[in-house]
């Protein structure tokens, strides 16, 4: 399998029903130009741990990527997400790449924040 492209989804003052996917095992990938908010809910048993690859790379010194642990049973908003820091420079420009330890009970819904 191959990292998945998440649609961003529009929330605005009308009201948003988000849809939710599947946590892909090998991640997924989403457009950001850093108004995307990613909302994580783990319905599984167990806390997993939602890593943002970081794209900062300065003088051959790559930033940490950033770990978010979501408790078994919960639910988290991660973001705004800053294009500096977490946009890929190479291979997926302008893409924001995310991976979860563990996918079964996981899903995700990118939200782009309006202008």
């Amino acid at each position: 399998m191959a990292r998945i492209s998440l649609a961003r989804q529009q929330l605005s003052d009308s009201g948003l029903l988000a849809v939710y996917s599947a946590a892909n095992a090998d991640g997924h990938s989403v457009e950001n130009k850093g108004r995307v908010v990613l909302h994580v809910k783990n319905g599984s048993e167990e806390t997993i741990e939602v890593k943002l690859l970081s794209g900062y790379v300065r003088s051959g010194l790559k930033l940490a990527d950033r770990v978010v642990p979501v408790a078994a049973g919960t639910a988290v908003f991660i973001g705004p997400l800053d294009p500096v820091v977490y946009n890929q420079t190479d291979g997926g420009a302008g893409q924001v790449y995310v991976d979860y330890s563990a996918t079964e009970g996981v899903t995700v819904a990118a939200l782009l924040m309006p202008a």
